[in-house]
């Protein structure tokens, strides 16, 4: 089990964003993004969705949440921390650098930023995504907060080793529901204060959060960490936090986790269920986890298409490459609301720099103006 929250921002709130200039590392991803570009309405959009990344940042810090992992641009990384480094954003651009070709200089989709963060409970993966094209009744900012539980953090145990945890832990049904009664009322209040930090800091009311609790049904049985990790790292189909620094330690016992329910015959209730690979598998308002479909000896994926197996559970929603996106191109996306009244500001920290040579670090540069702040 795990928790997962989805933040969004509504579109109507866009134009309430104070869009500000980008500074340090975010004045360098403008550069890149900026440099060559020959439609200013392009290159306006970017500043904004630059600007508004920036704010997101400030809104992490403002929560004491500072370890920054991945920046890129439609996954191409600008920086990708593959040490575990801390407080690292100082230093995540100024060390490294990108040469300008055809894929830094394409028009973006979709601009992320990634974050972890850690206290008592849990560790969190913060996974930042502003989308220019976004799904039908979707929005274009959203943020999806991941929190992994440091009780049963491995180090190199076996799934064994990790089931006799659970038991020590889970002697009944009522000892589970408490569980998981506590840590979510505590995920819940960190989500809380994080909207709020928003509203604060960014000046926008309509902010939307849906918790999700979570259970992984594994398509093979991992009986150790160290297999769990070969396999993660052999093959690319797993959701990217999955090759993170560290979060292997907590990913492991996500594995054992359903395997010890179907063994107990606990019940899951309001749970949304996937495999290691992150496929949605459905949800359930109440299924006993003596279903077959927990079994480490039966087909995933045939328990998951035996509607007879399961009462309550919707697999409706497994598989969503088919939803629709939206089709609005520059010119008619949701960044005009922008663009109309601010688009001075774009000229002065995006086209500018990008026609001056000597801002390719963009740390100083006195013949850029826009380059001085």
């Amino acid at each position: 089990m795990y928790f997962e929250a989805i933040i969004t921002i509504d579109p109507s709130q866009m134009t309430k964003i104070e869009r500000v200039k980008p500074t340090k590392a975010f004045k360098k991803i403008l550069y890149f993004l900026t440099a060559g570009k020959s439609s200013e309405q392009e290159e306006q959009e970017t500043f904004t969705a630059v600007s508004i990344l920036q704010q997101l940042f400030k809104v992490c810090k403002h929560q004491n949440i500072n370890n920054i992992i991945r920046l890129s641009h439609d996954d191409i990384d600008f920086y990708n921390d593959t040490e575990g480094k801390k407080d690292d954003l100082k230093d995540a651009l100024s060390h490294y650098d990108l040469s300008i070709d055809l894929s830094m200089s394409e028009y973006f989709k979709k601009l992320s930023m990634v974050l972890e963060h850690e206290d008592a409970t849990f560790k969190y993966l913060l996974d930042f995504n502003i989308f220019k094209n976004h799904k039908v009744g979707a929005h274009p900012i959203e943020i999806k907060i991941n929190a992994f539980l440091k009780d049963f953090k491995a180090s190199q145990e076996t799934s064994e080793e990790i089931k006799e945890k659970f038991q020590n832990r889970f002697s009944s049904q009522e000892a589970l529901n408490q569980f998981k009664m506590e840590k979510h009322s505590l995920f819940e209040t960190f989500i809380n204060e994080f909207k709020y930090s928003i509203n604060r800091n960014m000046h926008v009311d309509a902010v939307e959060s849906n918790i999700l609790s979570k259970v992984v049904v594994p398509k093979k049985k991992y009986n150790s960490k160290m297999e769990f990790e070969s396999d993660i790292y052999d093959y690319d189909y797993y959701p990217s936090y999955y090759s993170y620094h560290g979060f292997d330690s907590f990913l492991f016992y996500t594995m054992a986790w359903s395997s010890f329910n179907h063994e107990h015959s606990y019940e899951f209730t309001d749970t949304h269920f996937e495999n290691e690979t992150g496929e949605v598998l459905g949800y359930g308002e109440s299924i006993d986890s003596s279903s077959s479909f927990f079994s480490d000896s039966e087909s995933v994926d045939e328990n998951c298409n035996d509607e007879s197996t399961f009462s309550g559970f919707d697999n409706s929603s497994s598989d969503s490459s088919g939803e629709e996106y939206s089709t609005v191109e520059s010119g008619g996306s949701w960044f005009d609301s922008f663009s109309s009244s601010d688009s001075s500001d774009s000229s002065d920290s995006g086209s500018s720099c990008s026609s001056c040579s000597s801002c390719s670090s963009c740390s100083s540069c006195s013949s850029c103006s826009s380059c001085s702040s």
